[in-house]
């Protein structure tokens, strides 16, 4: 287990698209964690549906690092050279029991793993794995992504033909 004093060294801000009872359970854990919208424990805190740029900006300024699993969040961290913890169920969605299970289980190693990094990174949680991305490389996956899902999103919007109905 981290140490109390690592665990207040890495200040974590978990995204609004993240169950903010995970944040708020690891905090009375005194690990140094906040939410989006999370007024109680600093006020400044930006508001739920900020945009993405305000709480990468709110998240410097305090020095916290964003766990998110919202791919345009990945991409503006990766271009701003910011450190981010992509939560990634893999296009399958996670129950907030298998969210509690992953974040509690991984914690430490998380802040273990940042502790040991010179330079900003990525770190990408799976269902059973987490790995260190670099920041060019979390972007290229995250465009990838991306493009996957715009191009299923179209396949299932063209219309399908009417066949035999209307053929001559």
């Amino acid at each position: 287990m981290a140490s109390l004093e690592a665990q207040t060294r890495v200040r974590l801000l978990f995204d609004e698209n993240l169950p903010w009872r995970v944040a708020a359970a690891l905090r009375i854990l005194q690990y140094s964690v906040s939410y989006v919208g999370d007024e109680d424990a600093n006020p400044a805190s930006p508001l739920r549906g900020s945009t993405d740029m305000a709480v990468l900006e709110h998240a410097v300024e305090v020095n916290q690092i964003i766990v998110t699993s919202n791919l345009d969040m990945i991409l503006l961290c990766a271009e701003r050279r910011q450190q981010v913890i992509w939560i990634d169920p893999w296009g399958r969605h996670l129950r907030r029991v298998d969210m509690v299970l992953l974040v509690f289980k991984n914690i430490n190693d998380w802040i273990e793993q940042f502790e040991n990094t010179s330079e900003p990174v990525c770190l990408r949680a799976m269902r059973t794995k987490t790995e260190i991305l670099e920041l060019e490389e979390a972007r290229h996956r995250v465009r990838n992504r991306m493009g996957r899902i715009s191009r299923k999103r179209a396949q299932t919007k063209q219309p399908r033909p009417l066949g035999g109905l209307l053929a001559e």
